[in-house]
């Protein structure tokens, strides 16, 4: 083994001919694996399939048993509707009757929101008279205060008026007094 080993490295021929044949071994073992595996993937599919067809057929005959009870329900829907003519005049009537009470609820909707627009109006201007009489009372108070200083104002300069006509007067007692004494 090991002399073909040493003769095939030394030959490039050989060596091409062993890579060759590797190569075809390697291809054909690769094959084998390939076909195994998908061998095993067509196996499970069948089983899938099997499986499936399995629930399926479980699946149509409950729909079928469905069926029956649906044709059993038909029945007696048709014998319902039989009797629905009575139930469509009552709920003709019905009908009318929550019209009108429709209409009614809309006109009353309409007078609450015209009633709401109206009191929101009237608390606007509330708030308007509010806010001026706020205003106002704040300028009265400030008229009063002022008001009271030229009161007070006015009382000083009273006083010293009539202080200095006083004095003046004295003055001109004085001077008479002494215009007399001159004379």
């Amino acid at each position: 083994m090991n002399e073909l080993i040493t003769k095939i490295q030394g030959d490039p021929t050989l060596m091409l001919m062993a890579i060759i044949a590797v190569v075809v071994l390697l291809v054909i073992v690769l094959t084998v694996v390939v076909s195994a595996m998908r061998v095993k993937t067509y196996k499970d599919r069948f089983w899938n399939v099997q499986v499936d067809n399995k629930e399926k057929s479980e699946h149509i005959t409950r729909i079928e048993r469905e069926l029956q009870e649906y044709k059993i329900k038909d029945a007696k829907n048709q014998q319902e509707l039989a009797q629905f003519s009575e139930t469509k005049t009552t709920l003709k009537s019905t009908q009318t009757n929550f019209e009108l009470l429709q209409k009614n609820a809309n006109e009353l909707e309409k007078e609450l929101s015209q009633t709401k627009a109206k009191l929101e109006s009237a608390e606007g201007i509330y708030e308007n008279h509010m806010h001026e009489h706020t205003t106002l009372k704040e300028r009265f108070d400030a008229i009063m205060e002022e008001n009271a200083k030229y009161r007070v104002n006015n009382a000083r300069l009273l006083m010293k008026l009539e202080s200095e006509e006083r004095q003046a007067q004295i003055a001109r007692e004085k001077q008479r007094a002494q215009g007399k004494n001159d004379g």
